[in-house]
């Protein structure tokens, strides 16, 4: 039993990057499918809580999504205006879902 928890530990850490580039592509994927004009829940539908948010004064906000890897990471950002509609999506480069980040 002693050594089965460190190797359990070493496997999750070894796995833990998979997840994230996995993550990563999905949220590629799933950002073109997000159109002006949906609402949040939506948008949580397609893609997820969001890993950040920040709050525009009155006129709205921004969701933010991880994209790319451990050292070269660029947000996917989802804006909604005041009504809680998106009103832009910036999706990352190689949001086509067509290419997996590298580099994790």
């Amino acid at each position: 039993m002693r050594i089965f928890v460190p190797l359990l530990a070493l496997a999750a850490t070894l796995l833990l990057p998979a997840c994230t580039a996995q993550e990563s592509f999905q949220n590629a994927e799933n950002c073109v499918k997000v159109k002006t004009g949906m609402t949040e829940q939506q948008v949580r539908g397609i893609m997820g809580a969001p890993t950040g948010e920040d709050l525009a004064g009155t006129t709205g906000k921004t969701w933010s999504y991880q994209f790319g890897s451990a050292t070269d990471t660029q947000p996917i950002r989802i804006q909604f205006d005041a009504d809680g509609k998106v009103a832009s999506a910036t999706c990352a480069p190689e949001a086509s879902g067509s290419e997996r980040p590298t580099g994790n």
